[in-house]
């Protein structure tokens, strides 16, 4: 995958992360009803069989009614400021004056533990602690989730395969070609790497949460693998611990970790998949330089069409790539036009 198209993946990936936070926290909010207390005294009398207003608040609200209500007439003012029950008069003038009511929101989820949330549906560790309410938000998640876990499976994979790629470069400049092909030495590398990702990843991150949550060290870890193995009991959740600012960038590094961590582990992966690839190749290649030995020792050429016929029986029977198939090519010497149709 090239420079363009990985930058335009990962853009992809932020933007999706972000657009699924504005969407959950929108539906993810409470409605609620809001009177003036005016409005709300007058109601609760004029719905009573019993009580009345002094004549002070009869004052105080029949002005209010006046400045508030124009549309409401003489009449029915009487009937709410008169003794006993009046849910008609209630009824007419909630209908004549709308604006006694309004419906409000209140977002209970504000946008960065929503996009924590996303994350943790994107990584499929659902801890438990943040999840949708309302119907909407369900339906919301399913669409989200079945849409996004994908994605964040094209994003582990670029990942794994860029940085796959590097140490497996790396593996090759510190060892030579005979070490490389070693089960001890690619093992050693991996553990190396695994061994790296634990501190960085754990040892380190546990640390962090051990000082942030007033949690045990041993807790630390243990949520901290839990995370990073996708696991997500959810009987330990970081970040309740703090509040305000210090809390928005301390999900965000949480994000980071989690996702970080993920592409990491799965790049130890690609790597070991690389090595042991690699080693398969040469293994083929040394047979082939084996093979050339012990033809030529018969007094066949490496030109001779049953020289060729062989290779090309060799290669099928071993299912050797065919970029492995022209490095056997080169060394057996059959790098002359007529051996091409055969290698293909």
């Amino acid at each position: 995958m090239g420079h363009r198209q990985s930058l335009i993946l990962c853009l992809v990936f932020s933007l999706f992360l972000i657009f699924g936070a504005l969407i959950f926290r929108y539906l993810e909010r409470e409605e609620y009803v809001e009177e003036p207390q005016e409005w709300r005294r007058l109601k609760d009398i004029a719905l009573m069989d019993y009580g009345s207003l002094s004549p002070y608040e009869v004052r105080w609200l029949v002005a209010w009614i006046s400045a508030n209500c124009s549309d409401i007439d003489n009449s029915t003012i009487n009937i709410l400021i008169s003794e006993g029950s009046h849910p008609d008069a209630v009824e007419e003038m909630e209908y004549l004056c709308p604006d006694l009511h309004r419906v409000r929101y209140e977002y209970t989820m504000p946008f960065v533990e929503s996009l924590f949330m996303c994350m943790t549906i994107l990584a499929t560790i659902g801890y438990g602690s943040q999840y949708p309410i309302t119907a909407a938000g369900r339906v919301m998640c399913i669409i989200y989730a079945v849409t996004g876990i994908p994605l964040t499976g094209v994003m582990l994979i670029w990942t794994s395969d860029f940085f796959g790629e590097q140490f497996f470069k790396l593996f090759k400049a510190k060892l030579d070609a005979k070490k490389q092909q070693t089960d001890k030495f690619i093992a050693l590398f991996t553990l190396i790497y695994v061994a790296i990702g634990f501190v960085v990843f754990i040892l380190i991150p546990a640390g962090i949460f051990a000082a942030v949550d007033y949690w045990s060290y041993l807790d630390s870890v243990y949520f901290a693998v839990i995370s990073q193995t996708t696991v997500g009991f959810g009987d330990l959740v970081t970040g309740y611990e703090i509040e305000g600012w210090a809390r928005v960038v301390y999900q965000i590094f949480v994000i980071v970790w989690i996702m970080t961590g993920l592409g990491y582990w799965v790049t130890v992966v690609t790597f070991l998949t690389k090595a042991l690839k690699s080693r398969r190749q040469s293994s083929f290649l040394r047979s082939a330089e084996e093979m050339k030995a012990s033809v030529l020792q018969m007094g066949i050429k490496d030109t001779d069409p049953r020289f060729l016929s062989f290779v090309q029986q060799l290669n099928n029977l071993l299912g050797v790539e065919k970029g492995a198939s022209h490095d056997a090519t080169a060394f057996l010497g059959t790098s002359s036009p007529s051996a091409a149709p055969l290698m293909n």
